[in-house]
């Protein structure tokens, strides 16, 4: 049991975020992918991606062993929401961070694979890891990522409706069975055989959704005035992960029309992501490379661009919304 410890200025810094980034998510769909939980719910996508499984997935297993704790390549890759901005992240990550994560690594299994021990001073060991990871990201994660960050925005959006309506009370009492809040302690059950009281001291909490996460999870370091993040699973029942999954299998038949990163432009245009900025930070591209493709979008007659005030805004056309499959109206966000 981990006991996180307030004070009146740690609930008055309460956050909320969406994601911690695509890495962090693929690192959380290893564990689901192992376990046998949420079958209704994840059973199908484990099998589709067990089956895919090469002799890397040994790699896999190092960083995620079956008990707790994991080599947390998530803290070392940081909180990018891009996968190109964590990898950088990933490996420039100073020795000393690499080696404490694989000190706690040992002390609770006792040994570390040689994979992983060769991260701390081989720059061709980080490379190797991280290519496997990107790799079962993009047959594992990737399919779904736009659905999965749709899912995410909306648990965020929900979560900062009870804020506004019943204040962190409300927040903090609904959160998830396993997290329970008895002021001025919020009791997190993460699954796992460690108990640690841990003290804001007005650092202040950031409270994070997990769509591949089973259990809560959290981040903190004694010796870093940073914010503690807790990792919580958001809501997921079985319609929600129909549409999940259903959405990435209508993106892999659209991208076979349209080319992959097309397909996710239109995709990403649909869901609401409006600006040319906005769509190459989500889709990890150049704004020029953006430009082409929103332009053969609309030559196609699948989007509209105008200009509001300094950005380009682009929405789809009613063909468009068509070509995905969707029959509601989009949603509209000016994003910078």
């Amino acid at each position: 049991m981990h006991r996180i410890h307030f004070t009146a200025d740690d609930v008055a810094r309460v956050r909320l975020a969406p994601t911690l980034g695509p890495m962090a998510e693929t690192l959380f769909s290893l564990g689901t992918l192992r376990g046998r939980t949420g079958e209704t719910v994840f059973g199908g996508w484990r099998r589709r991606v067990r089956s895919g499984l090469d002799a890397r997935s040994a790699v896999l297993a190092a960083i995620t062993p079956a008990r707790k704790p994991w080599f947390d390549m998530a803290i070392l890759a940081g909180t990018g929401l891009d996968l190109a901005e964590s990898a950088e992240t990933f490996l420039a990550s100073p020795r000393r961070a690499v080696r404490a994560e694989l000190d706690f690594y040992a002390s609770h299994h006792g040994r570390v694979p040689t994979t992983l021990t060769a991260l701390v001073d081989t720059p061709a060991a980080r490379r190797e890891v991280l290519s496997t990871m990107e790799a079962y990201h993009h047959s594992a994660v990737a399919p779904h990522w736009t659905a999965i960050r749709a899912h995410l925005d909306a648990e965020r959006a929900r979560r900062g409706t009870i804020l506004l309506g019943r204040g962190v009370d409300g927040l903090l009492s609904g959160l998830h069975p396993k997290i329970q809040w008895r002021p001025p302690t919020l009791h997190v059950d993460c699954g796992d055989q460690f108990d640690a009281d841990l003290p804001l001291d007005g650092r202040g909490l950031l409270l994070v959704p997990s769509f591949f996460l089973r259990n809560p999870s959290v981040m903190y370091d004694p010796g870093d005035p940073a914010d503690c993040i807790l990792i919580y699973p958001a809501v997921l029942d079985v319609d929600h992960a129909v549409g999940v999954w259903t959405a990435g299998t209508a993106t892999r038949a659209l991208a076979n029309l349209l080319g992959r990163t097309r397909a996710s432009v239109l995709t990403a245009i649909a869901d609401g992501v409006a600006t040319t900025g906005a769509l190459a930070r989500r889709l990890d591209i150049s704004s020029a490379a953006i430009s082409q493709h929103t332009a053969v979008l609309r030559e196609a007659g699948l989007i509209t661009t105008h200009r509001h005030h300094n950005n380009v805004l682009h929405h789809p056309t009613q063909t468009g919304l068509a070509l995905l499959d969707r029959n509601h109206t989009p949603a509209v966000r000016v994003s910078r």
